[in-house]
């Protein structure tokens, strides 16, 4: 991991730089602990023992990167303006990071006509009566593909998971993309249908592996390093661009 100091004097106040990210490091003699922090402004904070190294630092910035890009990713949400996303014929709609257009429509599908909300070929076809429940629509709509979609790659990676979920469900986990239980049910937001599919295996394969470590210590990133090299990259983007997909 890229890691570079400017110190200023006195060194009670640095900057250290982490990938792409800047932390103010704040030396205390007093403190016995190390606390990482994300301010109002999005400043990132280590509030550190006088004296710590740099590689005491990254070793405890690394081990707390999930919890730090779910912060970032909570206030990049909180902070953005609110989507003001209509049901109406025009409108774009992710799905799998592409963006497709609604068309509304005076009757339901002739293919399946039990299905109020459907993908027909580059756009989403709602029936016009039923653009009030638009949201609802589309929320059920990325359930249920999501959930088929997560079926399929839980039995592609069967062989190469040491342990195998007892369930998987799709559903509305607030700002968390995923979850893991202790009693093996691995849990998807229904946003992320939305992602690109690289990224969504990122999200599941994160959980999957968190049925074997139910902590982020060195042996759980070594493992998801195994099942996805580039996991790192894919988390990144995640934390740059996930709170875009959203309705």
């Amino acid at each position: 991991m890229e890691c570079a100091a400017l110190k200023a004097q006195p060194a009670a106040e640095w900057t250290l730089r982490i990938q792409e990210m800047e932390f103010t490091v704040r030396e205390s003699a007093r403190r016995k602990t190390l606390s990482l922090g994300v301010e109002r402004d999005g400043q990132l904070l280590l509030l550190v023992p006088a004296g710590t190294s740099e590689a005491q630092l990254t070793a405890f910035v690394t081990s707390r990167l999930d919890w730090l890009y779910g912060k970032l990713a909570e206030k990049t949400a909180l902070h953005r303006p609110s989507p003001q996303r209509e049901y109406v014929s025009g409108e774009g709609f992710l799905f799998e990071g592409r963006s497709y257009r609604l068309h509304l429509v005076q009757a339901h599908s002739p293919t399946r006509p039990d299905a109020l909300l459907t993908l027909n070929g580059q756009h989403f076809e709602l029936p016009e009566s039923q653009a009030a429940q638009g949201r609802e629509l589309f929320v059920r709509w990325y359930t249920e593909q999501l959930t088929e979609w997560a079926g399929h790659q839980v039995q592609r990676l069967a062989l190469r998971l040491r342990v195998q979920p007892k369930q998987v469900e799709v559903t509305d986990l607030g700002y968390r993309w995923g979850a893991a239980s202790r009693t093996g049910t691995v849990s998807l937001h229904w946003r992320v249908a939305l992602l690109p599919r690289r990224i969504a295996e990122y999200v599941l394969l994160h959980e999957l592996v968190h049925l074997e470590f139910h902590h982020h210590k060195p042996e759980f990133w070594e493992r998801l390093e195994v099942l996805l090299p580039d996991y790192a990259e894919r988390k990144r983007w995640l934390a740059r661009h996930g709170a875009d997909h959203d309705l």
